[in-house]
């Protein structure tokens, strides 16, 4: 056991787990993300023994591999309860709302009870969601053929009670660089496998718009530096989407009066963007995002959205042997529907992917981690969390009379990620004592400010590639207050 393994083992106790080969051992074949394999090894887990037998009990009870016993146990008339990813589809022709289970294979006459959806309209939207489901089969009725029916629908949330007030107070135990390297065995990556301090910086960058609300970005670089598995295995709030994207999948529904996924989750990322492509043909879609991305609302017909969900741009560019962009207008990779300079100069944040090494498995971590469900569960509950926006306007002086008013909202909104996610128990700097408070200001200068001021700068210099006009609106200067 290395040196940050015993830390986390030894400060978060209960809210930790011991990630081995072993132990992932037991997944083999299941297509699980990172949040659900932690959440069962920490059900059936204490402190460092594990029982593997009533994991593989657990596994074979609620989140079978076999199709055909599946199909087999319906058939038979019983009522199947299990805890799976499905993928939920509405469709039109008959008006129903289907749903697959991806990782057994099924995907066909498949629906969900009408009950169930009005009971549930904020979780069971179209795309991927997990949950507990109880199924049965409905045998076929005159020319109606036999389907199988969901019955109920429990969303996976299995730590909403988490005393957050106790997290965040064990965060005091780490200085600032050992706290990144928590944050980094806990996203699943060996601290020690990244090159540079820059590498593991950018790394942790990725978790900013979790605990942000409205946090736009976009992120570029090398392919297999690991932006689908930080997306897709973090947290249940997150969600990919990649390939062809919908009105309906992404705002409303208007046939099943269900939200998409925009109303109902953190993070959105739209995956592999150079071949991203929206059904917008009457331009709506384009003109709902454009004010969306500047104050989180808008209106599509008669639907009016208010939601704290950021939304991101995914995608592999060109690099040269050094690992920098072979073309500086970089932006040109992306859709069509977000490369005007308006819409760009309405994602606040960049992420440099060409910072970050290919994931190898040489950088999986193995040793004691923080729960990624209980990490998600944190990251999505300090979203409403208002005490670094405060540090920030009594921390930070610039010009507001000649700031570019996109500029001064996007650095106030990234640095007060960058505080919320390695300051979270600093909640307030009023009453500090005066050498604790010039520390801070150090660390919040060297962690939160300049950083954010770098990560918006990237998305002034593509505006100006595309718009000259951007030239008379640089980014201000901002400075930490020395009295």
């Amino acid at each position: 056991m290395n040196e940050i393994s015993a830390r986390i083992q030894s400060v978060f106790e209960d809210y930790a787990i011991c990630k081995d080969k072993a132990a992932y051992g037991l997944f083999t074949g299941r297509n699980l993300p990172t949040f659900v394999k932690d959440y069962i090894l920490n059900r059936f887990s204490s402190g460092g023994v594990r029982d593997e037998e009533a994991i593989k009990e657990y596994l074979a009870a609620k989140m079978p591999q076999n199709s055909d016993t599946l199909m087999m146990r319906l058939l038979e008339g019983e009522n199947v309860n299990i805890t799976t990813r499905i993928v939920v589809k509405t469709k039109l022709d008959d008006g129903m709302v289907a749903f697959m289970l991806p990782d057994l294979n099924i995907t066909a006459n498949m629906y969900i009870d009408t009950k169930v959806i009005a009971e549930n309209r904020n979780d069971l939207v179209d795309g991927e969601n997990w949950g507990n489901i109880t199924m049965m089969y409905m045998p076929p009725e005159g020319r109606k053929k036999g389907y199988v029916l969901m019955t109920s629908y429990k969303s996976f949330n299995p730590y909403k009670t988490l005393n957050y007030d106790d997290f965040i107070a064990r965060r005091a135990n780490f200085s600032t660089d050992e706290w990144i390297d928590v944050l980094l065995t806990t996203m699943g990556y060996t601290p020690e496998s990244f090159p540079t301090y820059e590498a593991k910086f950018t790394m942790i960058t990725r978790l900013l718009p979790a605990i942000e609300p409205n946090l736009n970005f976009i992120e570029l670089g090398p392919k297999s530096s690991g932006k689908s598995f930080t997306y897709n295995n973090m947290s249940q709030y997150f969600r990919m989407i990649s390939g062809k994207c919908t009105r309906a999948q992404l705002i409303y529904n208007h046939s099943t009066k269900q939200y998409g996924a925009i109303k109902n989750h953190d993070l959105i990322v739209f995956d592999e963007v150079s071949t991203l492509s929206f059904d917008d043909r009457t331009g709506e879609l384009q003109g709902f995002l454009k004010s969306y991305l500047e104050a989180g609302n808008a209106s599509l017909a008669d639907i009016k959205i208010v939601s704290s969900c950021g939304l991101g741009l995914a995608g592999n560019i060109a690099l040269t042997e050094d690992m920098k962009p072979v073309n500086e207008d970089f932006q040109k990779i992306l859709p069509d529907i977000f490369r005007s300079s308006a819409m760009l100069d309405r994602f606040q944040l960049f992420i440099p992917g060409w910072h970050l090494p290919k994931i190898s498995e040489g950088q999986i971590y193995y040793g004691w981690a923080i729960d990624s469900e209980v990490f998600s569960e944190y990251l999505h509950h300090m979203r409403t969390d208002s005490n670094s926006l405060q540090i920030f306007d009594e921390l930070v002086e610039y010009d507001k009379n000649t700031a570019y008013v996109r500029h001064a909202k996007a650095v106030r909104k990234i640095a007060s990620a960058f505080c919320k996610l390695l300051f979270p128990h600093v909640r307030s700097i009023e009453g500090m004592a005066e050498e604790d408070l010039g520390t801070f200001k150090r660390l919040y200068d060297e962690y939160c400010l300049q950083p954010a001021i770098k990560a918006r700068s990237y998305i002034y210099e593509q505006c100006k590639i595309i718009d000259s006009e951007y030239k008379h609106n640089g980014i201000p200067e901002f400075k930490v207050k020395t009295a």
